[in-house]
């Protein structure tokens, strides 16, 4: 189509253009005209980047001389596009926005630019300078009291706020390293002389909680942080703010002896005690609290972050939000019940509970204590309930009473996103055979590899329950179209009609399946459990190994789709699959010397029925592995004969489904050994791919397509354009040919944005020394705007329909 590739630069954010080698603009996007806030209009006329500057300098989008550009650009701005081409500039617009403009000139000559809109990120750093600015103010302020001891010049001087702190004024006391000797306390004067010794790290910060007495005999606890200039080993000055912290230290005092009988009562009862400075996020914990998780002391940090690190990430949130709604005030104390891990790597369950003790003027809190309770085995008795009374015992799956509960959960979500829902019954056909013949304890390993099986085939949000005996239900959730159960249920149909190892043994079952979906079909869990159960009635009265729709319509698709399937099982030992071929032409000769092998069922009652029909139902049921095998045979001898009697290096392209690629039969014999029995090279095949296949994450996927490259093999991606995978993994493989899809090459007229679109992908192919090949073409005047733009082939009813061998070989060349 004509938009593909430009819906694919639509979902950027970035404002992007494309000017062509002829100087023009051949390609931008939406998000340019946004942030340009150019019309679409003035693009569309194809301007040159003289005629765009003009535009912008004559609105003034530059500014004043360009002012609004970066230096480094201005005068390439300026020039109006005729100087060398920046590749990285800033710019602003007229709304006071900030433009990232980055360049690239290819080498054919074309150039693309873009423009990322990066105000946000301007803004965010110039708001953190004037945050800094602002903290470093404050923190100026805040200084209540200073000295500063000079011991070169002998001299120490005290602020207006230190005379204050010590009961006297500079008339009554003039201060000097002697005599200020006195005012501390001895335990006090032995840390101070141990801070100027200590001659070996030479510290340059220090800070001190200091007893002292002030000048008319109080005792005061004074906090000191300054810095210190040394010099050949030795303090050669000394400089600190001081604070009076005599009330804070007397409380400490106070509850130092009562904290100490409470932390003992706590202990002797089994519970550990956290203590936690709030501002700091230091937290004590108790001896006992260590035990508690198998640490001694001093093996944990005395944070906070201590024990939140060891809490479960499920636990984390809450715990967080509890602690958080106690210390801002919204509840009266602290309490959480979340897991933490031991030292030895278990997790144990414990009841948090805390208090803010001490809060300062403001309110904000100080001080928080509490303890942990260890209540493991309480949890583990509730969850061993639980599980009993929700879960079957035998395969872990959900039971009918948590199937009831999560299904009214999902009925809410439906009503309010509007999605649809669908309810599954699965009943094992001829389990109980299985049960009979080889004993209860081998049906129940069975029953248990089917659901795993079940649970395969579904999405982390779907749910699988064990309703008793061999029945199961399924709910699949979160459905905005319920033609997507037309490739779960062949799945579900499919993996379980595979054989079950039973020990020695190995048995065949198959499953019988109702489906029901809502709000289509029912509203109420009583009305889907019903439908569910009469349309499973349906398809075991069909003849089980099957699945079957509440809704008549669906009935009837799901009818003919079984009915389409099972035919297609039989079709190709019928042989009424035929292969027909398609020549891919040579642009510049007219040569055929390629052609690519396409499949055709000719059903004997239906008659020809459509690719389109049956590979969809081929794939979904792997029988495509089989018949792509047979596909390739086909080709491969093909090809061998006209290696002989057309041109001796004819190729043939062969379609591969990505179900080849991620369930590829062991018991085939590799390609590459197929073409070797049959003495051709590899590159006598070319596989064609979808773009989607590039996306696989499957390690397996990734190995087959590298080893087509060893083997020779080239490879083809085909209806390049139309996905989303191609420019970001195209350089990941050994592709040789590039497929434009005919939805561009559908209305190609030169000077059109098809035009452009195919241009492009050429000039990218050939970079990447790769071939292109266009689909679809069915006119001269598409042929000849292709060729004259370097398309190596064409492809398409202008040169010929996909035909028969016989009828391919009298093909003219053109």
């Amino acid at each position: 189509m004509k938009n593909s590739l430009q819906t694919l630069l639509g979902s950027i954010s970035q404002g992007i253009y494309m000017l062509g080698t002829d100087g023009r603009m051949c390609l931008y996007n939406t998000r340019l005209c946004e942030l340009l806030d150019i019309p679409a209009a003035f693009f569309d006329k194809h301007p040159t980047l003289a005629e765009m500057n003009a535009f912008q300098m004559q609105r003034g989008d530059f500014g004043d001389a360009a002012s609004l550009v970066d230096e480094v650009a201005r005068d390439y701005v300026l020039a109006g596009g005729q100087a060398p081409v920046p590749t990285h500039f800033l710019r602003q617009t007229r709304t006071g926005r900030t433009l990232e403009v980055r360049s690239n000139v290819l080498p054919s000559g074309m150039m693309v630019r873009t423009f990322a809109d990066v105000t946000d990120y301007i803004q965010a750093e110039a708001a953190r300078k004037r945050a800094n600015e602002l903290l470093f103010a404050t923190q100026a302020l805040a200084q209540l009291g200073g000295w500063e001891l000079d011991f070169v010049a002998q001299t120490e001087t005290w602020t207006d706020g230190t005379y204050r702190i010590f009961d006297t004024t500079p008339e009554q006391f003039q201060p000097d390293l002697h005599n200020t000797r006195k005012l501390f306390t001895a335990q006090a004067q032995a840390l101070v002389d141990a801070s100027y010794q200590d001659s070996v790290r030479q510290p340059a910060t220090h800070e001190l909680e200091l007893e002292m007495f002030t000048l008319t005999g109080r005792r005061i606890w004074v906090h000191s942080r300054g810095t210190s200039v040394w010099r050949h080993g030795h303090v050669a000055k000394r400089t600190a703010i001081v604070q009076d912290i005599t009330q804070r230290k007397l409380t400490e005092l106070a509850l130092r002896d009562s904290e100490a009988r409470w932390k003992l009562a706590l202990e002797s009862v089994g519970d550990g005690v956290w203590d936690l400075h709030v501002p700091t996020g230091e937290e004590y914990l108790s001896p006992q609290l260590l035990r508690m998780y198998g640490y001694a002391e001093s093996e944990l940090p005395s944070a906070l972050t201590a024990l939140d690190q060891r809490t479960h990430p499920d636990d984390v949130p809450a715990m967080q939000l509890n602690r958080y709604n106690h210390l801002a005030g919204l509840t009266p104390s602290y309490s959480n019940e979340h897991r933490v891990q031991c030292k030895d790597g278990s997790w144990k369950w414990v009841h948090s509970r805390g208090l803010v003790i001490s809060r300062n003027a403001q309110g904000e809190p100080l001080r928080m204590i509490g303890t942990h309770t260890d209540i493991s085995e309480r949890k583990a008795a509730e969850a061993l309930i639980w599980q009993q009374a929700h879960f079957d015992p035998l395969t872990g799956l959900p039971n009918r009473r948590m199937l009831q509960e999560r299904l009214a959960q999902e009925l809410k979500k439906c009503r309010r996103d509007g999605q649809l829902l669908a309810v599954v019954f699965i009943d094992l056909d001829h389990f109980k055979e299985v049960n009979d013949t080889l004993g209860h304890p081998k049906g129940d390993v069975l029953l248990v590899e089917a659901a795993r099986r079940i649970q395969a085939c579904l999405r982390e949000v779907d749910t699988v329950a064990r309703m008793g005996g061999d029945e199961f239900t399924v709910l699949i959730t979160e459905l905005s179209d319920a033609n997507h159960l037309q490739t779960i249920l062949p799945k579900l149909l499919h993996t379980l009609s595979a054989a079950f190892t039973l020990e020695q043994d190995q048995v065949y079952v198959s499953a019988s399946v109702g489906v029901t979906v809502y709000p289509t079909d029912g509203q109420s869990t009583e009305d889907l459990f019903r439908n569910a159960d009469q349309a499973l009635y349906v398809a075991k009265d069909a003849g089980r190994n099957r699945f079957s729709f509440f809704t008549p319509a669906l009935q009837v698709a799901a009818r003919e789709r079984a009915q389409l399937m099972a035919d297609l099982r039989s079709a190709l030992t019928r042989q009424e699959f035929r292969v027909v071929y398609q020549p891919i032409v040579t642009l510049a000769t007219g040569h055929i010397h390629k052609a690519e092998a396409l499949v055709r069922w000719q059903h004997p009652v239906r008659g020809l029925i459509s690719p389109a029909a049956f590979i969809p139902v081929a794939e979904s049921s792997g029988l495509i592995v089989e018949l792509g095998e047979w596909v390739f045979g086909q080709a491969a001898a093909q090809v061998k004969h006209w290696r002989k009697t057309l041109y001796p290096q004819f190729q043939i392209s062969v379609n591969k489904s990505p179900v080849q690629f991620e369930n590829p039969n062991p018991a085939h014999t590799p390609w590459i050994e197929q073409l070797t029995a049959l003495g051709l090279p590899g590159e006598s095949i070319v596989v064609e791919i979808t773009e989607g296949l590039l996306l696989s994450t499957s390690a397996g996927v990734l190995d087959q397509l590298l080893g087509l490259s060893d083997d020779g093999i080239n490879v083809s991606l085909d209806d390049f354009g139309t996905g989303y995978s191609s420019l970001s993994y195209l350089q990941r493989f050994d592709i040789d040919f590039v497929k434009i899809d005919q939805s561009f090459v559908r209305q190609l007229v030169a000077g059109s944005t098809d035009m452009a679109l195919c241009q492009a992908i050429i000039a990218m192919a050939h970079a990447l020394s790769m071939k292109v090949i266009a689909e679809g073409v069915e006119t001269e005047l598409q042929r000849d705007l292709l060729t004259a733009a370097g398309c190596d082939y064409g492809q398409g009813y202008l040169f010929s329909r996909p035909v028969p061998a016989l009828e391919f070989e009298k093909l003219p060349e053109r």
